[in-house]
């Protein structure tokens, strides 16, 4: 039976400003119809396979490339193995226009896919003709191409800009509330960096995955078209579904956390040692400390001192970060 998801919000016409005060703000992911329309790639794919093909393999020449394959039983959904000790497919190097080639031209039900290459390093030739003002200046655009397949869902730390200029995309997206309800996989151990959700949203186990029934009821789905994109917030875990012969995305990530700020994740992963092993009345006890200093559940935890002692917990600032810095490896000696 069909699942039933609730749509994903579309606008149309966004500009900088709309962007980044309004949908960025609220946190929600929101298609953003015809948004890359006039691009040159999208105008060959809308002009048939074999003109795309014919301008990526102009612009790409025979540059190496990551590539992973499959056999046609994994019906394009790169995964696992099914004892969870390596991974449905093989990875190797390819010649980018020998890539193309087979890609448009596979027939025997294989898997095909190239992912995540910046754009400058493959096509550089095609850099300046993907503009995307939506995002801060310098982000490099990130190619994936390949036959019919499937993205597992993950997550990405990052703020995502996703543009479907070949085939189409079906993506399915969960709020990070749902994580429990996700069943996560290895944090270490995973396709391309980020952690996967293990059920299928096209074929779920709900005797494996029973509160998965409870995710899906939160899901949200889209068909994008060339030319549409989709804007995904930082944690947001999205399945993607592409098909066509020859299905090409570009995608911008990037993240406005200053440098001299450390990863999330890092924290996260410390903590694992630090916290997790903690009796539960500890670990209830820490979590008020979390929830005040870090989440700031109150408000900014240290309004009642003066900047000028509040050490490590005061506001945040380059200088505070060294600060902090210098303090944790006080702690580690």
């Amino acid at each position: 039976m069909p699942i039933e998801y609730q749509p994903l919000p579309e606008r149309v016409d966004i500009d900088v400003e709309t962007f980044r005060n309004d949908i960025m703000t609220a946190g929600q992911p929101v298609v953003l119809r015809g948004i890359v329309q006039d691009w040159s790639l999208v105008q060959a794919a809308k002009r048939g396979v074999a003109d795309l093909a014919s301008t990526l393999k102009a612009a790409g020449g025979a540059r190496s490339i990551r590539v992973m394959s499959g056999r046609p039983e994994i019906e394009g959904r790169f995964f696992y193995n099914k004892s969870m000790t390596g991974f449905n497919y093989n990875e190797g190097q390819m010649a980018f226009n020998e890539f193309i080639e087979k890609v448009r031209n596979i027939e025997d039900g294989a898997s095909l896919y190239m992912g995540s290459h910046p754009l400058p390093d493959v096509m550089p030739s095609l850099a300046k003709e993907c503009p995307m003002p939506l995002v801060p200046n310098g982000t490099p655009p990130r190619v994936w191409i390949g036959t019919d397949s499937v993205v597992s869902t993950h997550y990405d730390m990052d703020f995502n800009v996703a543009c479907v200029l070949s085939g189409t995309r079906r993506f399915t997206l969960f709020p990070p509330s749902q994580i429990a309800n996700l069943y996560p996989g290895p944090i270490e151990n995973n396709m391309a960096g980020p952690q996967v959700s293990l059920p299928n949203p096209e074929d779920p186990d709900f005797d494996r995955f029973p509160r998965y029934k409870t995710a899906l009821e939160h899901g949200r789905q889209a068909d994008l078209l060339p030319g549409d994109a989709i804007y995904i917030p930082p944690l947001w875990w999205h399945h993607v579904r592409a098909t066509g012969h020859l299905n090409m995305l570009m995608n911008y990530w990037w993240s406005p956390t200053p440098q001299y700020s450390r990863e999330p994740l890092e924290a996260l992963v410390l903590s694992l040692l630090a916290v997790r092993q903690l009796p539960q009345a500890e670990r209830d006890a820490w979590k008020n400390l979390f929830d005040y200093f870090i989440f700031q559940t109150d408000g900014p935890p240290m309004d009642h001192l003066p900047d000028h002692v509040s050490g490590v917990l005061g506001p945040h600032s380059p200088e505070k970060a060294m600060q902090i810095w210098e303090f944790f490896k006080g702690l580690l000696r």
